[in-house]
């Protein structure tokens, strides 16, 4: 039921923030508050000892793509690989490449690549992105801008927060149609056509959604579900900061948890990318 599953990740948050701290599977009393400081501490050195950035790779000297092509490298990822209306194809994505959502993001392509594997949107949902309005950005020749429209089912269990709890949201009768809000989102290609950079979940139209059929609770792309199927307190989770820290932390750290990533280490991103 949706309080066994808010219960359970509850427990699940809960004892992964102890693992933080004391590197292991439960909660340990004794820990101290100086003591929780200093092995914080150290936590946050040794992520500072990771590898350094990925170097941007050397934006090719050739003629611009013609705009027909790059509007048929769009709906080819649009409809073969994004891993979210489809399996991921990272073939399609440049080595440089970095995802950025309203609040998910930046991500590399080996963490956007195993992140949508994790979520498993495309084996639970059967999602059409309904995308229009394609145009390409007059100042920058490789970006394709457009809107999407997500709409779909879901169609299978979906156990989108790793393997703990071992509790998918199964498919519920009145609660399997995903009707999402209008979003802006683009992508950025290099010289060869590989995708560098793609964005979504930005919202428009801040009271426009009330006005239709949209049960996303106005959210778009991955959070959205989680209020579509009634278990919205999860995307409300993945909104908080501190939450999304520590999962990301614990996704480095247990392999075994499978726990999706939000957000890549700063030492892992792309030269190219700011914020």
């Amino acid at each position: 039921t949706g309080q066994e599953c808010k219960s359970a990740f509850m427990f699940l948050l809960v004892n992964l923030l102890c693992c933080q701290l004391s590197g292991r599977l439960f909660v340990q009393p004794r820990l101290t508050s100086q003591r929780a400081t200093r092995m914080v501490a150290v936590q946050i050195r040794h992520l500072g000892m990771r590898a350094s950035k990925i170097p941007a790779e050397p934006l090719a000297q050739t003629e611009p793509i013609p705009a027909s092509r790059l509007m048929q490298l769009t709906n080819d990822f649009l409809d073969h690989g994004t891993g979210y209306y489809s399996p991921v194809c990272p073939e399609l994505l440049a080595e440089d490449f970095v995802f950025r959502g309203g609040v998910v993001g930046p991500l590399n392509k080996e963490d956007y690549c195993q992140t949508m594997a994790r979520l498993g949107i495309a084996k639970a949902f059967q999602l059409k992105s309904n995308a229009f309005g394609f145009t390409i950005d007059p100042s920058d020749q490789l970006c394709v801008r457009f809107f999407l429209r997500n709409t779909g089912e879901h169609v299978s269990a979906w156990q989108p927060w790793g393997a703990v709890p071992p509790i998918p949201i199964q498919p519920t009768p009145g609660r399997t149609k995903v009707i999402g809000p209008t979003e802006t989102a683009r992508l950025v290609f290099n010289a060869d056509g590989k995708i560098r950079h793609f964005a979504t979940g930005l919202v428009v139209g801040k009271y426009e959604a009330r006005q239709a059929d949209c049960n996303t609770n106005n959210i778009g792309a991955v959070l959205g579900l989680f209020h579509a199927l009634g278990f919205g307190f999860v995307g409300d989770i993945a909104l908080n900061g501190v939450a999304r820290a520590l999962t990301n932390a614990m996704s480095d750290r247990f392999e075994v948890l499978r726990i999706p990533k939000t957000k890549t280490s700063d030492e892992e991103v792309p030269s190219w990318w700011t914020e």
